[in-house]
């Protein structure tokens, strides 16, 4: 009886478990394998990026900028120094100067790396700007402004000098046959120097017209003849035309209405010494002549070209 009650029982059992395995579905993967995801290294949308060989990037306003000319100056850098005050030191631009010396980052600089300074208002060169965007052939180049001198008056010594060296200049310009002589008063020739009898030439003018010192020098004579030369003055001149003996050359004025200058009074040229007079003819005109030495010479082969 126990022998068969244990047997049911180990019967029991395993129909038990039996029973467990037979509940329990098997489990099967029947999904699809994921496929292998791939990233694309380029796509038709794709854009290509060009990476410098050093693996850095400059500043776009600073690739797109000429490199600005330098000074032939150079600074080393100190401890302490930075762009803006070196450029501030020099007189130039911050952002010129990075370009110059290829500086990326302003506030690395080495203590001892030496930096070319670029060119500066300060030595006379600026650079041009570039026109402004959008606006092509536009130059937008700021013009300095410009700076009016003042100037001391000039002291009479200082005017006595100047007009020793102009005399001197003169002297030496004519004895270098570089000499031109002005033309006492304005008008036409009308007696040439054969027409006066190889003595000089007659200029028609007005009565009353002013008469020039035709070179500086010193009144040498006033005086009136009735020998066709009515009121006159002699001027003596401290110099000698080329190719001429040295005794100084002498001009003549005559036919004069006024003479407003003092014998022995030193003249400039230019200066006003007479007034135009009339001849015993009645012609209205002024009688110059040039002499050097005592001889008479034609006085339009010296004076200015018209």
């Amino acid at each position: 009886m126990r022998m068969r009650s244990l047997a049911a029982l180990c019967g029991l059992v395993f129909l038990a478990g039996c029973s467990s395995v037979d509940l329990v579905a098997p489990i099967e993967d029947r999904s699809t394998p994921a496929p292998e995801v791939t990233v694309p290294v380029q796509s038709s949308d794709a854009q290509s990026v060009p990476v410098p060989q050093d693996n850095t990037f400059e500043p776009k306003h600073l690739v797109s900028e000429p490199t600005p000319q330098a000074s032939g100056r150079t600074h080393v850098v100190e401890h302490g120094d930075t762009i803006y005050n070196i450029s501030m030191r020099y007189g130039v631009n911050p952002r010129e100067l990075m370009l110059l010396n290829g500086v990326q980052d302003p506030t690395q600089l080495s203590i001892g790396r030496e930096l070319q300074i670029p060119v500066s208002r300060e030595d006379g060169s600026v650079q041009q700007a570039a026109p402004a965007s959008g606006v092509e052939g536009q130059d937008l180049t700021a013009t300095p402004p410009t700076v009016q001198v003042a100037t001391r008056p000039e002291t009479a010594s200082q005017a006595a000098e100047r007009r020793a060296a102009e005399q001197q200049q003169r002297s030496e310009a004519a004895a270098r046959g570089e000499i031109e002589i002005r033309w006492p008063v304005e008008g036409p020739v009308i007696a040439d120097f054969n027409r006066t009898g190889t003595l000089g030439i007659d200029i028609g003018a007005s009565k009353g017209d002013p008469v020039m010192a035709v070179l500086d020098g010193t009144v040498h004579y006033i005086g009136n003849n009735n020998d066709g030369y009515g009121q006159f003055v002699l001027i003596r001149h401290n110099i000698r035309l080329p190719g001429k003996p040295t005794a100084p050359v002498v001009t003549v004025y005559g036919n004069l209405s006024k003479v407003i200058v003092k014998l022995n009074e030193s003249v400039r040229a230019g200066q006003k010494i007479a007034e135009v007079g009339d001849s015993g003819s009645g012609v209205e005109k002024l009688r110059f002549e040039l002499r050097q030495g005592g001889q008479p010479l034609d006085p339009m082969r010296y004076l200015t070209k018209r």
